[in-house]
């Protein structure tokens, strides 16, 4: 009886242990949406868009440079030709200690922070791809410093609507982790050691010879791999 009696205690126990174990499987699973390093492909006048990955530092002066005087000109130009992605994590680094991840950003803990938000941002706006590139132009062309994201929430009409949404993925250590950890990880896939921050990844494929052209003149890149041309576009 004492035997029957322990070995059933024993069982509830495993499928308890089981149970508890899928769930948090389960949790983790649903945690952060995937990011894509494929390109996506979606059609516009019989005109297959691309993808232009966009890896950058929140608080890097080359990459603030890029989006001000590259990408936000050509936004409205290329919107429906371009599928515009967006990888803030710059040069830097992760290290998971006791079950928490801990990052290390080349401008220091700032940094950190900011790539956090704009990764935020674009889990919250992923759907709405040009408002999204738009309101991370006014984040990294911002002079108001720590308060970019609030304050173009403001100027761009988000915030009532988004604001809210976006500090809250902010302030949930583990899931917003888990998406700089996305991010991190695809840097480090995809760009080789000797890449420099911004770089610029069309197709999901790195060229080393198309960056300098890219900081200096991205309508002309993008033109080199939209096909059939467009008239007037390029």
């Amino acid at each position: 009886m004492i035997a029957s009696t322990a070995f059933s205690v024993i069982f509830l126990l495993v499928i308890v242990t089981k149970t508890s174990s899928m769930d948090l499987a389960t949790a983790k699973k649903g945690l952060a949406k995937a990011l894509y390093d494929a390109p996506h492909v979606d059609n516009q006048n019989s005109v297959p868009k691309i993808t232009m990955s966009i890896y950058y530092g929140s608080l890097s002066s080359d990459s603030a440079d890029l989006f001000k005087n590259q990408i936000r000109p050509i936004l409205a130009k290329f919107q429906n030709f371009v599928n515009f992605d967006f990888v803030p994590f710059g040069n830097g680094d992760k290290k998971l200690f006791e079950g928490r991840w801990f990052f290390k950003c080349q401008n220091g803990p700032t940094e950190c922070m900011k790539n956090k938000w704009q990764a935020c941002s674009i889990h919250v706006l992923p759907s709405k791809l040009q408002l999204l590139a738009n309101y991370l132009v006014c984040y990294m062309s911002s002079a108001v410093g720590m308060h970019s994201g609030y304050q173009c929430t403001r100027n761009m009409g988000l915030y009532d609507d988004y604001y809210g949404k976006i500090k809250k993925c902010f302030m949930n250590r583990q899931f917003s982790d888990s998406l700089m950890v996305q991010y991190s990880n695809r840097t480090q896939t995809v760009l080789p050691p000797s890449a420099q921050i911004p770089s610029i990844v069309i197709n999901g494929v790195y060229n080393e010879t198309e960056q300098d052209d890219a900081k200096n003149n991205l309508g002309n890149v993008l033109c080199k791999y939209i096909h059939p041309k467009v008239v007037g576009l390029c």
